[in-house]
């Protein structure tokens, strides 16, 4: 078996620098029986690239309390790195992550100004049972905040915690507590995409394309500040990592709501503005495709949008403009679609 990894690696390498992807090659070590797959009547197992240089990598992780993890917690809190390594890297960031989807997310100057505003002003209903991810240590007065209204989650994945904290956390025994330093300045590598299907896998490189300022082209007679263009870039993060079709709405750095895993555009939108629990308005969006009728921006400006980030490219993007325009809303293009199934 380690013969047989070591060949794997230098035959990938190989490929690497001929271009030659005519086979692929996959090598898995270090396996894990989880408590069962995505249902309980399915088998789930974790395993580990060997050749896996990623600072975010689970393996990577220790466990310091909690019941074994799943196959489902792995999934939400692989997503949840992605997130916070899009908002956090600089500033105290808190993301809730609910079936791989961030259903909460801010940064703010303070961690627990973080966590408050990412459970409450986003989706609460969504945030019970799921699992958060945050970029600062975990204090005790932070822990008592967190399990206070008692709040439920599954994971709690932070760069450390303090013993406080940890005998704050003890009264949860079933709660899960992940850790690793590598989270205070969590950033996106590179990595390859499988997915399997009948008869085969599809391959691709992990989406880790980050859209800054540069990128954005003003389609509007109404141009977006550059707080709002603050504001528009977390809500692209946002939708980049939610399950297409997807429809973000945010204001001040804050998730208030979002409409994913729809098979049109208007119902995220419709979606979206439903779950809300604060007034969108003077809010920002974010959708991961371009909007190919005006419907979409319709039902987001009705509810008081006042800028929207979408990738463009459609035959009726002058119609999506002459509706912005119509309402004096500014309107940016990326160029960059973030399809995610």
């Amino acid at each position: 078996a380690h013969v047989a990894d070591y060949d794997i690696q230098i035959a990938n390498y190989f490929q690497d620098q001929t271009g030659n992807r005519d086979r692929h090659f996959i090598a898995m070590n270090k396996g894990v029986t989880l408590r069962y797959g995505e249902n309980p009547h399915q088998k789930g197992y974790f395993y580990q690239d060997p050749a896996n240089n990623d600072p975010l990598s689970l393996g990577g992780f220790s466990t310091l309390q909690g019941k074994q993890m799943s196959f489902n917690n792995l999934l939400d809190v692989s997503a949840g790195l992605e997130t916070i390594a899009l908002i956090g890297k600089n500033e105290p960031a808190c993301v809730i992550i609910k079936h791989t989807n961030p259903c909460g997310a801010a940064v703010s100057k303070k961690l627990e100004e973080a966590f408050q505003k990412a459970w409450y002003d986003g989706d609460p209903l969504a945030a019970f049972g799921g699992v958060i991810v945050v970029n600062r240590t975990i204090t005790s007065e932070f822990a008592e905040a967190m399990l206070a209204d008692r709040k439920f989650f599954e994971v709690l994945v932070a760069p450390a915690f303090d013993e406080e904290a940890l005998s704050v956390f003890s009264q949860k025994p079933k709660l899960q507590l992940w850790q690793n330093k590598v989270l205070e300045k969590p950033f996106l590598k590179a990595y390859e995409d499988i997915k399997k299907i009948r008869g085969g896998y599809l391959v691709q490189d992990g989406d880790i394309f980050e859209i800054t300022e540069k990128h954005f082209k003003v389609v509007t007679k109404q141009k977006p500040t550059k707080e709002q263009v603050r504001d528009l870039l977390f809500a692209w993060n946002i939708a980049q990592v939610s399950k297409s079709n997807s429809v973000t709405v945010v204001k001040d750095r804050v998730l208030l709501s979002s409409g994913v895993g729809q098979q049109d555009r208007k119902r995220c939108a419709e979606l979206c503005v439903s779950k809300a629990v604060k007034p969108l308005t003077g809010a920002f969006a974010a959708t991961d495709g371009f909007f190919p009728f005006r419907d979409g921006p319709d039902v987001l400006m009705k509810a008081g949008i006042v800028a929207i980030a979408q990738p463009g490219g459609s035959i009726r993007d002058q119609e999506v403009i002459d509706a912005c325009n119509e309402q004096n809303v500014a309107m940016v293009f990326t160029g960059v679609r973030n399809f995610r199934h």
